[in-house]
């Protein structure tokens, strides 16, 4: 078994690894090199992808990006917002290879980081993979933080192309709003140009600002519409009345997994419940798509409205686990501080924050 390090200035390599990727249907568009030209401009993260080769073929990915400071270096599996997925591999794997694989990958992730002098080593496991042992049997990571995923099951909701959820068809709040949304009269439709992109990036600003968020970059937008809607990896869905855009949402996907990636409401219409009739529409495209995993990703606590939000759509829960492994002291990571963390590595996780509160001896953390 060989482990191929990337060079991206070498495309025929590149190339190897996105024909990898496009024989993992179970694996996130963010683990692709695709995602990597999506993040390139937006902080200065370097990208060490790694290749598992064995009997003649690529069989396995694990996507790592160095982010460089004065303060220390990090190297961690997806940087940037809506992070998800490090190892993947095809799904012919046998089992027995598959634990051979994590081995692999995870100590030449470890011979990286350490090279590079790195302070932290962080990997963001798949939650629909049940792989965490794995990770910590080969990593020996010093912290776990436990978060969650909710997603659809879209075989769940539909049969053929029809959706049977209960609440959707009987008289709940669900079917309530969704009746509100369509009395509206809305389009719906997919971004056409750059002008209807930044429409709604301003909608997306303007509601971050009302709930006391920092908007997204519009870079990160702006690659995602210029880069992968071509490859048929992402599209925005937008929701119009009368020509003014109302609602818009970014969805990214590849094979089995759609993520909803970033929703945003003109909240002047939020009486109209017009993200209902987005998430409808895109129900409906990513069951017609194939896709098999509609991915909410994650909610602030399982206790806030946007959580009930999807729960009732007939979204389950889905752990998975930030794992990271200490490569200098805990006193250094106290001495740096949780504050200098968020200023000096912002949309990149380091340690868990609840570390400096409840103790660097304790392992395990979760989300509520």
């Amino acid at each position: 078994m060989e482990i191929i390090e990337i060079d991206f200035t070498n495309p025929s390599l590149i190339e190897r690894y996105n024909q990898l990727f496009e024989n993992c249907p179970q694996a996130f568009i963010q683990q692709s090199a695709y995602w990597a030209e999506v993040i390139k401009d937006l902080g200065p993260d370097r990208p060490i992808f790694l290749l598992c080769h064995d009997a003649g073929e690529d069989v396995a990915g694990l996507p790592l990006y160095l982010y460089e400071h004065e303060i220390g270096n990090i190297l961690t599996s997806v940087p940037q917002p809506g992070p998800l997925g490090g190892i993947f591999y095809k799904a012919e794997v046998p089992k027995e290879k598959q634990e051979e694989i994590y081995q692999n990958l995870l100590h030449k992730a470890i011979e990286i980081a350490e090279h590079h002098r790195c302070m932290t080593l962080t990997l963001i496991t798949n939650p629909f993979v049940n792989d965490i042992d794995l990770y910590v049997k080969y990593l020996q990571p010093h912290f776990l933080f436990e978060n969650f995923t909710q997603y659809i099951p879209l075989s769940s909701i539909f049969q053929g192309d029809t959706i049977i959820l209960r609440d959707y068809n009987r008289r709940s709040m669900l079917s309530r709003n969704l009746k509100k949304s369509k009395e509206l009269n809305c389009i719906i439709k997919f971004c056409e140009n750059s002008p209807q992109l930044q429409s709604w990036y301003a909608i997306h600003s303007q509601r971050h600002q009302e709930l006391g968020a920092v908007p997204l970059s519009y870079r990160l937008f702006e690659n995602i519409y210029r880069l992968l809607t071509p490859k048929n990896k992402a599209q925005l869905v937008l929701v119009q009345h009368n020509e003014e855009i109302v609602s818009g949402c970014v969805y990214v996907y590849h094979k089995h997994i759609m993520d909803v990636f970033m929703p945003s409401m003109n909240s002047r219409y939020a009486d109209f419940s017009v993200n209902y009739a987005n998430i409808d529409y895109s129900l409906y495209w990513a069951n017609s798509l194939g896709i098999t995993h509609y991915n909410w990703q994650s909610s602030q606590n399982r206790q806030c409205g946007v959580y009930n939000f999807k729960k009732q759509w007939g979204s389950l829960d889905s752990p998975y686990y930030f794992v990271t492994k200490l490569l200098c002291s805990p006193q250094k990571i106290q001495a740096i501080g949780m504050e200098n963390l968020k200023k000096h590595y912002p949309w990149h996780y380091v340690v868990p924050f609840s570390a400096f509160t409840e103790g660097f001896d304790k392992q395990l953390f979760k989300k509520s």
